[in-house]
């Protein structure tokens, strides 16, 4: 009966023979031969059938040899050629059996069975090594010669246990030295098997277990039957070998047709062959001291006991210099090929020794300064001699007093065998000042600083890499700094993994679209025409409605939005929330144009423009209902650019106004060549102008030349009545700040604006001003429900108290990309 088989997991399926009942018919027909020969006495019978069943053994295991996953095909391609070699040696004896008589057939009946009994054993041996080897199927000259010295240090021994004993064989021929040579054979091919078994990773390979089991049985059968054991255990010993000989080639290909079980890879293992080689040598130098204290009499013995000795020694000496080459390649796996001091591996060794120690340890990491400046001007050439030198400095320094490491590039490590913070920063000054020393690189002075970060296991649980990373967290707090030394500290550690996560979930929110994380909202802030008190338009301010930190302001995320890379999805979606209130309101018949801040990326993001068609269409909103706001910094980090983007802008229809307007690079050329419509005087002159004279000229010179240039002038943070009042005598065209409202959820500006709507022009214009926020000069709203400024990324505490109470742990950045959306 055939079933179809796949060749492999992916390949073309071919159709072959079932092993299971082909097995069993072959082993069926040797039974039923065995008895007929028993009972009618006709030689050669048992013998033609093993030799049938083992041509169905190696047809079977070149069946399989292509179904095997690669790192087994040489296991049982060999293990095809040993079944065919014991069917090859029955076939000589089927044929002794038939045709030879007398003298003859006593020194030639087991010859076949010996001579293909030990190749099928050399044939297996090959197999099990490339089994154990399991990457690769390759194998070396010296392992054979392992496998010979094996069996012939088994065999002397067995030729001197027989020599010495009073057992003696009867009648001409070899068939005591056959059975002691197949026997020699299959105990060290069953010793191997065994070995492969446990030091392979071949436990829980039922296979494997069935492959030694009958080798060991095979070995227990050829002792057994030999001429010299009892009748009463070998009644027929000829028949028996034949059988059992015949009955292992029916295992070995059973067990290369049972599916293998899911075993983990292993890197190959020299532990089988050495420990053959070793077997070899004992064997062979036991048998040679025994026949010194009692000679056998029988040269064959020293001599059998030599070359296993000899063959063991060879595999010994291969064995030694892969050793000795490991070493070495260890050794320059844990070294840095240019300093020639410790890398990174052994490093990190070091460090989990001494962390270990009762002393515990200190690290320090270094970082060199303005090293990429050396390799830019000087070359990566001039770039090894620095490393080299600033290696050498270090290590002098330490005069053995830690252990330096290099991790690559321009950084350094420094494993202190003690926990004592105060010693190690002692040391990373001295190592800074060694580094800080000038170098001089053919005749060139080079100059460097160091950033380096201090950790000890004093400072608490130090398990899977923590105390390198406390390392790396001070010295880039170093770096930050601007160079020096610094002591981790727990709390800042702290605050930055507390903002890590921040990013973490507003990435996840911004891309996913996750309800998980929260959601943005935005909060609208009045801007009131000067001379009539008109509402003429609103700056949208975003908001993160956070699940459990509460409601975020931009400070808490504005600029991990900037650095993560996240910075333009959040303005995608306050687009097209602004301008979806936008054309809302238009609808209502209010025409207040929503302005919302871009960053510098986003200026420089190349679907900026396709997002801005794509939000104006979505929403129905009129391109003059949208204004975009552009900071000083942004427009002079790539000025070119800029204007390049600001005039497609412009030439949509949606507006363009100069944020932050003095508090930057202010120059008049762009002022010149930018399509803008409006400046927002910086809130930094508006809290100054009542109180100083120099803010106020300031502040009217812009005026003018604004009006003169065609532009409006809004100004920030109008916080009191005074400060209005100034503004509109001196011409300002728009106010935004505290005094009129505070930035309100949709809601509730649209309540604001319907309460507007419905008082008289006196009630609006003699609006007493809102009470202030306790410990702040800011007054309070209570349209907004949590005390807080005007949200602007670039708000700072005032020294009176906090400047925006939250739930959130994350500390104020300094100013960056400033979109205050």
């Amino acid at each position: 009966m055939d079933k179809v088989m796949p060749t492999s997991i992916t390949g073309p399926r071919r159709r072959v023979t079932a092993p299971g009942p082909t097995l069993a018919a072959a082993a069926a027909l040797v039974a039923v031969l065995a008895l007929v020969e028993r009972a009618t006495g006709l030689p050669g019978l048992t013998a033609a059938g093993g030799v049938v069943a083992a041509a169905t053994g190696g047809v079977v295991l070149r069946q399989q040899v292509q179904l095997r996953a690669v790192e087994e095909r040489g296991l049982w391609r060999w293990c095809g050629w040993a079944v065919t070699a014991v069917a090859a040696g029955l076939t000589v004896e089927a044929v002794v059996d038939l045709a030879a008589t007398g003298v003859a057939a006593s020194w030639l009946r087991g010859a076949g069975l010996t001579v293909g009994g030990v190749v099928a054993v050399l044939c297996a041996y090959q197999g099990l090594l490339s089994w154990n080897r399991f990457r690769t199927s390759a194998a070396h000259p010296a392992d054979w010669v392992n496998a010979v010295g094996s069996m012939l240090g088994t065999l002397a021994l067995g030729v001197y246990l027989l020599a010495v004993s009073p057992l003696t064989t009867e009648g001409p021929g070899w068939a005591l030295e056959g059975h002691l040579l197949r026997a020699s054979a299959l105990v060290v091919l069953a010793v191997t098997t065994l070995v492969v078994t446990v030091a392979g990773g071949l436990r829980d390979d039922p296979r494997a277990w069935l492959l030694t089991a009958g080798l060991v049985g095979m070995s227990a059968v050829e002792l057994l039957t030999a001429p010299t054991a009892p009748v009463a255990v070998a009644p027929a010993p000829g028949l028996l070998v034949v059988l059992t000989w015949t009955a292992l080639t029916l295992v070995t290909a059973a067990a290369g047709s049972v599916a293998p079980p899911t075993l983990r890879g292993h890197f190959a293992s020299t532990q089988v062959v050495t420990i053959c080689a070793m077997v070899a040598v004992v064997a062979g130098t036991g048998v040679l001291l025994l026949n010194g204290l009692r000679p056998s009499g029988s040269l064959l013995v020293p001599v059998l006991a030599t070359a296993g000795v000899l063959g063991g020694c060879v595999r010994m000496t291969r064995t030694f210099s892969e050793l000795a080459a490991l070493a070495a390649t260890r050794q320059e796996a844990r070294t840095d090929p240019l300093t020639g001091v410790p890398n990174r591996r052994a490093m990190l060794e070091v460090v989990d020794r001494f962390a270990a120690a009762r002393t515990g340890a200190a690290l320090l990491v270094i970082d060199l300064d303005r090293f990429k400046d050396v390799n830019d001007r000087y070359g990566h050439a001039a770039g090894d001699v620095v490393i080299r030198t600033m290696s050498a400095r270090l290590r002098s320094r330490l005069d053995g007093g830690g252990v330096l490491a290099r991790f690559g590039g321009d950084e350094f490590a420094v494993v202190l065998d003690h926990h004592d913070v105060e010693q190690a920063t002692t040391v990373a000054h001295a190592l800074r000042a060694a580094v800080r020393e000038p170098v001089d690189i053919t005749g060139r002075v080079v100059r460097l600083d160091a950033s380096i970060g201090v950790a000890s296991t004093a400072f608490g649980d130090h398990r899977d890499g923590e105390l390198l990373r406390w390392a790396d967290t001070a010295m880039y707090a170093a770096k930050r700094d601007g160079g020096g030394v610094r002591v981790y500290d727990e709390a800042a550690d702290a605050r930055d993994r507390d903002e890590m996560t921040l990013a973490d979930e507003l990435r996840t929110m911004l891309t996913t679209q996750s309800c998980g994380h929260g959601d943005l909202e935005l909060h609208y802030q009045p801007q009131l025409d000067c001379t009539d008190g008109r509402v003429v338009g609103m700056e949208a301010l975003v908001r993160w409605r956070h699940p459990e930190r509460g409601l975020l302001p931009p400070v808490a995320f504005i600029d991990l939005a900037e650095q993560t890379g996240s910075m333009f999805a959040l303005t995608e979606r306050v687009l097209g929330q602004a301008a979806a209130q936008a054309a809302r309101w238009q609808g209502d018949g209010r025409d207040l144009a929503v302005a919302v801040n871009l960053s510098t990326s986003c200026l420089e993001h190349p679907r900026l423009l396709d997002t801005l068609d794509a939000v104006l269409a979505d929403s129905g909103l009129r391109p003059e209902g949208l204004v975009v706001e552009i900071t000083e910094t942004t427009l002079m980090h790539d000025p070119r650019h800029a204007v390049a983007v600001t005039r497609a802008i412009a030439d949509r229809g949606i507006g363009v106004s100069i944020d932050d307007y003095g508090s930057g690079y202010s120059s008049l050329t762009y002022l010149n060549e930018l399509p803008a419509g409006e400046l927002k005087l910086d809130r930094s002159f508006t809290a100054r102008l009542t109180s100083d004279e120099r803010t106020r000229a300031i502040v009217s010179g812009t005026l003018e030349l604004a009006h003169h240039l065609g532009l409006r002038l809004i100004a920030e943070g109008v916080e009191d009545a005074a400060t209005d009042d100034a503004l509109r005598l001196m011409g300002c065209d728009r106010a935004q700040g505290y005094l009129h409202s505070r930035p309100m959820p949709v809601a509730d500006a649209d309540a604001w604006l319907r309460a507007r709507d419905a008082a008289t022009p006196a009630e609006v214009g003699d609006a007493a001003p809102a009470p202030t926020v306790p410990g702040t000069r800011r007054p309070a709203s209570p349209s907004v429900g949590v005390p807080g400024p005007e949200d602007r990324a670039d708000i700072l505490p005032t020294p009176d108290g906090p400047d925006f109470p939250t739930a959130t742990t994350v500390a104020p950045r300094p100013r960056g990309a400033d979109l205050r959306t």
